[in-house]
């Protein structure tokens, strides 16, 4: 379905929930990346690595940009960085152009973020105490020990009230996206219906092939000796399958290729899927032939057809689910868009990152 051409963003950066919009502190827990799904929580949960190469992140302090007057910062920033780029490697093996455009997306995040926070507080949205407990509850149980969880606790420099904070700021933005963006997801059965009718052929499973192979295996440098000797024992084997020897004990014994603990047995794979010198192998076989020998660049290849199943067209019924869960998805990801979209059209937006391209240009 996703050739179908089918293919969220909340907080979680700690600031006190309220229409001031405090400077936020963020808290590094990893358990809390299980709270919401959001690119930002993740951010803020991402430990900074302890040596120092940061010659593309910002002072922690420094100002990045403002959301209608609120600043985030080169902390938020890096953090949000840290999720984009692996520890690992921790922005060294990471090009220049790549990490400019890495940059611009985590800061697109935060930014999408912030607007939505202040959008829940515009619509007073609220979260139940007991939501944030339980929140809470799920981020301990994140860890093996409560001792595990309050020494991260504690490494992160998160106190408990900014911790409970934390979680309310990303719930109030998570309930934000489900009463704006999710009520505009919704896929009924007769949108799916629909779908289906007007897209059957998307539907339809190609025929397959099941298909047995034996490789000798040849070195793309070997010497035109060691490629000769390769094809005699290639055509040696073929002859000896003629005349009744069993595909599968051969390919057990002689084959280099990684099928061979199953006999040679490749499975069923969709007609095209396979290498072009295969393809044209297969293709005037019928079930139970062995090809001739086949020369590829990774050496000499024997070829048996096993099987083949027909294209079939999939049917509603057992496509209404993978209908829907697209469908829905699709809609999401178009609402979600169109809502950042209406809120950065209303907003002021100034970029002072000065490694970001249009710095300083308003929102």
């Amino acid at each position: 379905m996703k050739d179908a051409g089918f293919e969220h963003l909340t907080s979680g950066e700690e600031r006190i929930s309220s229409p001031g919009f405090e400077t936020p502190m963020r808290i590094q827990l990893v358990g809390l990346i299980h709270l919401v799904l959001s690119v930002s929580v993740m951010a803020q949960l991402t430990p900074v690595p302890s040596h120092n190469s940061r010659r593309s992140s910002p002072p922690d302090g420094a100002v990045v940009a403002r959301v209608n007057g609120v600043p985030i910062l080169g902390g938020d920033l890096t953090a949000a960085l840290n999720t984009l780029v692996p520890l690992t490697s921790y922005h060294e093996n990471v090009k220049p152009e790549k990490m400019d455009e890495l940059r611009g997306r985590a800061l697109d995040g935060l930014i999408d973020e912030e607007l939505r926070y202040q959008e829940a507080v515009r619509l007073k949205v609220q979260v139940p105490p007991a939501e944030v407990e339980q929140a809470l509850d799920r981020a301990r149980k994140a860890y093996r020990t409560a001792e595990e969880f309050e020494r991260a606790r504690h490494e992160s420099g998160a106190t408990m009230p900014q911790l409970r904070s934390s979680i309310l700021r990303a719930l109030i933005i998570r309930k934000t996206y489900e009463q704006v963006v999710g009520s505009k997801c919704a896929v009924s059965e007769d949108d799916a219906t629909t779908y289906y009718r007007e897209n059957t052929a998307r539907f339809v499973l190609p025929e397959q092939v099941r298909t047995s192979i034996i490789t000798i295996g040849v070195e793309r440098s070997a010497s035109p000796r060691e490629w000769e000797r390769a094809r005699h024992e290639a055509e040696d084997l073929a002859q000896r399958i003629a005349a009744g020897a069993s595909f599968e004990a051969l390919a057990r014994e002689h084959s280099s290729d990684p099928s061979k603990t199953k006999g040679g047995d490749l499975g069923f794979v969709h007609r095209g899927q396979l290498i072009d010198e295969f393809e044209r192998a297969l293709t005037p076989l019928r079930p139970g032939q062995v090809s001739p020998v086949v020369q590829t660049i990774y050496g000499f290849h024997l070829l048996r057809l096993v099987e083949i199943r027909s294209s079939t067209q999939k049917t509603f019924a057992e496509m209404k689910s993978t209908i829907v869960r697209d469908l829905t998805e699709t809609r999401c990801n178009q609402a979600s868009a169109e809502w950042s979209k209406r809120l950065r059209k209303a907003a002021s937006i100034e970029i002072v990152d000065e490694r970001r391209p249009g710095a300083r240009m308003a929102g």
